[in-house]
């Protein structure tokens, strides 16, 4: 009995932020950060779509389509911003409108921070954007924070 070939999807993002075109590495970051900015979306049902004027394609995305892979502090003390930077050089202001998100990674089930970085396109902190953040963050009643834009933003608990 034959089996069907596996169907490699048109793009694909991986669990490190890597993107795929027919199964191979975009390897033009330039081309990538386009893809991202320009077109990426995601619809009500949470499926990932590449739009164009022309058409729309399906994205497979393992987790999400950006990794945070840098910040900064702006102004550090009581009136700090901190801007994180994706893996597509976006970057994003913690604050009311950005604020971490802890939820489960698909791959460990490690409870991470997540931001949104626009209209439900989310990044995940690398580990050591994690790591850092938490050096510089507080804790207080097992909770570990951290203050950007007049807001403390959960990173993790201690218990």
């Amino acid at each position: 009995m034959a089996t069907e070939p596996t169907k490699i999807p048109l793009f694909r993002i991986d669990y490190d932020g890597q993107w795929f075109h027919d199964g191979a590495p975009i390897r033009r970051h330039e081309l990538a950060r386009l893809f991202a900015a320009k077109g990426l979306r995601i619809d009500p049902e949470g499926r990932y779509w590449l739009q164009s004027p022309e058409s729309r394609y399906p994205v497979d995305v393992e987790d999400v389509p950006f990794i945070v892979v840098d910040y900064d502090i702006s102004a550090p003390g009581p009136d700090q911003v901190i801007t994180l930077r994706t893996n597509m050089d976006e970057p994003i202001a913690l604050g009311i409108d950005s604020a971490l998100e802890l939820r489960p990674e698909p791959r460990g089930g490690m409870i991470v921070p997540y931001v949104n970085v626009r209209s439900g396109l989310y990044a995940r902190l690398n580990r050591a954007v994690y790591y850092k953040l938490v050096a510089a963050g507080r804790e207080e009643h097992g909770k570990i924070t951290i203050r950007s834009a007049g807001k403390d933003h959960l990173l993790g608990s201690t218990t």
